[in-house]
């Protein structure tokens, strides 16, 4: 409450900021609340056509607060605690679903990507020399072919009874143990060369497919799989593994965004937007990303009232219409205004 006074403009400007506060008040919380805002929308929106975007806002505010918001701020503990369990709750989710594959990723949507794919010549022909010519590639090959000989062909590379001979008190046994286990490591190492070289080729000869051959295994694939449920898929993952996805993600992007490449790559969209944007009045901008003067008025009016509402509920909308009310009644030129019209009274 405000303390009182004895001055009688002071008392009159008193008064009718409480009457004021009052009216206000009682405007924005009756049940006509969101009739009370909606011709301010209206009036926004009538003049929007000859507001330009640039008049409103300049590209240096855009980008601090694209720097603030998305390279800067750090989620709390507590915010990544309830991320965790969301995470796990969403896994039990789609374990309880019937969804299918095709419910997320629709026929049109694997025509377009398919048909995108297919155009991408330059890639396949880049894939192709990457794996012909990457030791990387040379490397893996090798791996599969001696662990597939090793666990699948045993008997080819173990030799028992080389192995559990006793010592021969022969020399001639003793260089025929020796013969054969050298001429063993010399095949297992061409067995392996051979099916490494084998198994390269056949990655390479993928690589290669025609666009025809490509798109009929695509669809091969997508046919066998696109019916599959969902939950068939998150069966391979625990709820620890989702949260821990997750948690990988944020942390992979709070590195990836202190790159400086990534920041001037965020940056330069930032500005590529405004350059195109800011000689468009703001109607046109709005109906560019798909907004009209229903889509304002159905949103405000959506979250308006609630958020009036808790405002008023937990007693702070009163002192904030006197917050911003208040520095009128008390500046020394109303106060003089009021004297002046008591005085000629």
């Amino acid at each position: 409450m405000t303390k009182p006074t004895s001055n009688p403009s002071e008392q009159l400007a008193q008064a009718l900021l409480l009457e004021q506060v009052s009216f206000y008040k009682k405007q924005l919380t009756t049940q006509f609340s969101a009739d009370f805002l909606q011709p301010f929308l209206q009036l926004f929106i009538q003049h929007s056509p000859n507001i330009k975007l640039k008049e409103v806002i300049e590209l240096e505010q855009i980008q601090a607060v694209v720097r603030r918001y998305a390279f800067e701020m750090q989620l709390g503990a507590g915010l990544l605690e309830f991320i965790g369990e969301i995470a796990q709750r969403l896994h039990v989710f789609s374990l309880q679903s019937t969804a299918q594959l095709q419910d997320i990723f629709s026929e049109h949507q694997f025509e377009i990507w398919l048909s995108k794919f297919l155009e991408l010549e330059n890639i396949h022909r880049d894939s192709n020399h990457f794996l012909k010519e990457s030791p990387a590639i040379q490397q893996l090959c090798h791996y599969i072919a001696t662990t597939t000989l090793h666990s699948k062909l045993p008997a080819l590379f173990n030799t028992p009874y080389l192995d559990n001979t006793t010592e021969s008190k022969y020399q001639w046994q003793q260089k025929l143990k020796s013969f054969s286990s050298r001429q063993q490591q010399r095949i297992e190492q061409k067995v392996e060369e051979s099916m490494a070289r084998f198994i390269q080729t056949q990655l390479v000869d993928l690589s290669l497919l025609s666009p025809n051959d490509l798109e009929l295994l695509a669809r091969n694939i997508w046919n066998e799989h696109k019916g599959n449920a969902i939950s068939d898929y998150m069966n391979h993952l625990t709820p620890l593994d989702v949260e821990e996805f997750f948690v990988m993600l944020y942390e992979y992007w709070k590195e990836l965004r202190q790159s400086a490449f990534i920041q001037d790559l965020i940056l330069y969209g930032v500005k590529v937007f405004y350059d195109f944007y800011q000689d468009e009045n703001l109607k046109d901008i709005f109906t560019a990303i798909g907004l009209d003067e229903t889509d304002l008025t159905t949103e405000a009016v959506r979250f308006y009232p609630k958020i009036i509402q808790a405002l008023d509920q937990h007693g702070i909308l009163e002192p904030l219409i006197t917050l911003i009310l208040k520095p009128f009644y008390a500046n020394p030129a109303t106060l003089n205004l009021i004297e002046k019209h008591i005085s000629h009274e």
